[in-house]
């Protein structure tokens, strides 16, 4: 009797458990770089927010206040971002911290955190009396005129292209 070539029964099924694990552990390894690649980009979008809220607090003319929290949402690439603002004292007594979380859902994970400072402008001082006085006083005074401008004189070795 004469032998046929070809696989048993057995080889093709160990050949498909082979593919399938493989299969099995690319598709995981995609998957986990989808997971990956939307988190990141939660975080840098986040971060974006952080940025745009720490912004809007340093361009308000309203000073910070000393101590104390607040929490708000913020639109951005049409979503909506929960931040939360933690104001703190320094050692500095003109220097307030700002410390601000945002976070994607009221209780997920903190995707980014931002420290940020801002100081005391200093006090307007009024004008005094005796300041008021001199500038005054100077607007009295006559103008007193400007020297006449002189030719310039040539050097014997300078370029007449010269300065």
């Amino acid at each position: 009797m004469k032998q046929l070539a070809g696989f048993t029964l057995l080889e093709v099924l160990v050949a498909l458990a082979v593919l399938a694990i493989a299969m099995g552990a690319i598709i995981g390894v995609a998957t986990q770089s989808v997971n990956t690649v939307g988190y990141l980009r939660d975080q840098t979008f986040a971060s974006w927010a952080a940025l745009n809220k720490v912004n809007e607090l340093l361009l308000a003319s309203e000073p910070w206040p000393t101590e104390g929290s607040s929490k708000g949402t913020s639109d951005l690439a049409n979503r909506t971002w929960r931040w939360e603002t933690r104001f703190q004292k320094t050692q500095d007594p003109d220097l307030t911290r700002l410390d601000i979380t945002i976070r994607a859902d009221d209780n997920g994970p903190v995707l980014t955190a931002l420290t940020a400072f801002k100081g005391r402008p200093p006090p307007d001082e009024p004008a005094s009396d005796a300041g008021s006085q001199e500038q005054q006083g100077q607007q009295e005074q006559p103008e007193q005129q400007a020297p006449e401008p002189q030719a310039p004189t040539s050097h014997p070795k300078a370029s007449p292209h010269t300065l």
